[in-house]
């Protein structure tokens, strides 16, 4: 496990709201060097703290109005694994996530309307071996934010 600093926090905030600031924009804001955040980011990329940057896209507006979360049962003895890399090869799944419970997982999809959600779940989802019965919920709207981790910090600072 990777322990924070104040600093790592900082600059974790930062590139969470804008993952396009350079260097030395976010010392500039810290009031600190720009080769320490660079040292500091790249050390964080190292060890996996920062996967990766990436551009944002809103589906909506390029006419994928749908965001639905099919939660899927699965048989048992069928390759879980292979069963996901099969999921993700559907070009509108752009999550599975393995959950407790009385379902297996949560597949998230985006479709353009509701005719072609249909034709995901009944000709991309249900097909595959290892399905076995899907419930759908269309996500009416969605709240986003980054994980705020100078914040969580602060609080255990005040309870210690």
């Amino acid at each position: 496990m990777y322990t924070l600093d104040e600093l790592d926090r900082k600059i974790l905030d930062i590139l969470q709201a804008d993952g396009r600031a350079s260097h030395v924009q976010i010392a500039r804001q810290l009031g600190v060097g720009h080769t320490r955040v660079r040292d500091r980011i790249l050390r964080m990329e190292q060890v996996g703290v920062i996967r990766g940057y990436r551009a944002e896209i809103d589906p909506t507006v390029l006419g994928w109005d749908v965001l639905c979360i099919v939660q899927m049962t699965t048989d048992q003895q069928q390759d879980f694994d292979r069963l996901v890399e099969d999921i993700l090869a559907i070009d509108e799944v752009v999550e599975v996530t393995n959950v407790t419970g009385e379902v297996d997982a949560h597949v998230r999809v985006w479709a353009r309307d509701v005719a072609h959600l249909r034709e995901i779940l009944y000709n991309k989802l249900s097909v595959l071996p290892a399905h076995k019965s899907t419930n759908s919920t269309i996500v009416l709207k969605r709240w986003t934010k980054p994980l705020n981790l100078v914040q969580d910090e602060a609080v255990s600072a005040d309870e210690g």
